[in-house]
């Protein structure tokens, strides 16, 4: 019987990244996967081809973003092995039977103005979750590209920007909070599709 030094049960991207590093340290490693299609979330699929033949969704891919934040696109040189991703804008159509539709943009400013069109609460909202959004992510950027648990890497990746994102999220019991309200936020934005389907 075969032996391996690791086996990794799920080839959806998290585990493809695991066994592309230990791949790469000279580990031989054994990938289970009980779907034919590898990548987990992160495929294009078919997945509705009685009420939508022909059309293809992915259906978490955009819950992967964070590979961005760090190096692993270029230590595992995936572009080598065909990675190429398609940068679409809009980045989001949501349409209603009705005829009515949402697009999200790149733009957060041509977001709000699609959003304003059913909540101009929202529209607000969502420009000030994209806000603190963004400072959230290059706050966690040097603690998520950091070994775990090394306090030392962790501090030695801050840097004066890195800093200041850091405590605008977390200098004051409001702001603080708001690390809290993230998933209130996001309902927030919810909530602006659910409008578009009820016709408010």
């Amino acid at each position: 019987m075969e032996e391996y030094d690791v086996v990794i049960i799920g080839a959806g991207h998290n585990g493809l990244v695991c066994a592309g590093y230990l791949l790469k340290a000279g580990y031989s490693v054994l990938l289970l996967e009980v779907r034919s299609l590898p990548g987990g979330g992160c495929t294009t699929e078919e997945l509705m081809p009685k009420e939508a033949p022909g059309f293809k969704f992915n259906p978490c891919a955009m819950n992967h973003l964070f590979l961005f934040l760090g190096p692993v696109i270029q230590e595992l040189e995936l572009h080598k092995y065909g990675l190429e991703y398609l940068n679409c804008d809009p980045v989001a159509f949501c349409p209603h039977p009705d005829g009515k539709y949402f697009l999200a943009n790149k733009s957060v400013e041509a977001t709000c103005q699609e959003i304003a069109q059913f909540s101009q609460l929202d529209a607000q909202k969502y420009s000030e979750y994209i806000d603190f959004w963004q400072r959230f992510v290059t706050a966690i950027t040097s603690f998520f590209n950091a070994p775990p648990k090394s306090i030392v890497d962790i501090v030695g990746n801050y840097n004066l920007n890195n800093l200041h994102d850091l405590f605008s999220i977390v200098g004051g019991t409001n702001t603080t909070l708001d690390l809290l309200r993230i998933k209130e936020a996001g309902n927030s934005s919810k909530s602006t599709i659910a409008s578009v389907f009820k016709g408010e």
